[in-house]
């Protein structure tokens, strides 16, 4: 498995996973801002290379960047999944006119209304008579039971199903494809594909740099295997 030069580390988890309306553009925009300035003209010339997938049958099948395509697909998905699944549970604690964190309104003595987040917080606010401060403590309480409730661990599973889906795109981005027709897919993955990563995806930990290495990586390795009188 040929390694594109560059180490990468676990960015955020929070980088975004909702990019429906906007996937395709960003790919686009990347390739041709980030992939069309420092190897444009290598992908550009892919066009002008008749295809050889026939030929080139062998070499493709062993090929990793095919598996690791559609190790980030499978986690992409379940990523998703996880993803629209939290959000269909927040919408239900909005609909009851919760928020994504349990709060409770309370009210001072002078009347004003205002949002407390913790029974710390609740215990501090010198405004609150003992009244309206145990009111507030089993408001709060409800709020939190309810928000266990809805959302259960859907934050968790969420977050891992991101992690590891970032997991596999790193070490796709890494893996220089040892053939034309894999990295023809790893193109079309990457601009075409509604499970390919998005612009956002990209932007973290120079995966847009990590990218070109592989394509370099890539077409070095297609060059010399033709001038040693192989087929990639």
């Amino acid at each position: 498995m040929t390694q594109a030069d560059r180490v990468l580390s676990t960015p955020p988890t929070s980088s975004s996973v909702s990019q429906e309306a906007a996937d395709v553009p960003s790919r686009r925009r990347f390739l041709s801002q980030a992939t069309g300035v420092a190897a444009g003209s290598a992908v550009l010339a892919l066009a002008a290379i008749p295809s050889v997938a026939a030929a080139a049958a062998p070499a493709a099948s062993l090929d990793p960047v095919f598996g690791l395509i559609e190790a980030h697909r499978a986690a992409a998905r379940v990523a998703a999944a996880a993803e629209a699944e939290k959000s269909r549970r927040e919408q239900i604690l909005l609909d009851e006119g919760g928020s994504f964190r349990p709060f409770v309104t309370a009210i001072s003595d002078g009347g004003a209304p205002f949002l407390v987040y913790s029974h710390k917080q609740i215990d501090q606010c010198p405004t609150l008579s003992d009244q309206q401060r145990d009111r507030a403590h089993a408001g709060l309480d409800v709020a939190k039971d309810r928000y266990s409730a809805v959302l259960g661990d859907i934050e968790n599973v969420a977050g891992d199903a991101r992690d590891l889906a970032d997991k596999h795109l790193d070490a796709l981005l890494s893996t220089a494809p040892t053939s034309m027709p894999g990295l023809r897919a790893l193109i079309d993955y990457i601009l075409m594909d509604d499970d390919g990563p998005t612009f956002d995806d990209l932007s973290w930990n120079d995966r847009q740099e990590t990218l070109i290495f592989s394509i370099g990586g890539a077409l070095d390795h297609i060059e010399s295997a033709r001038d040693d009188g192989g087929m990639a």
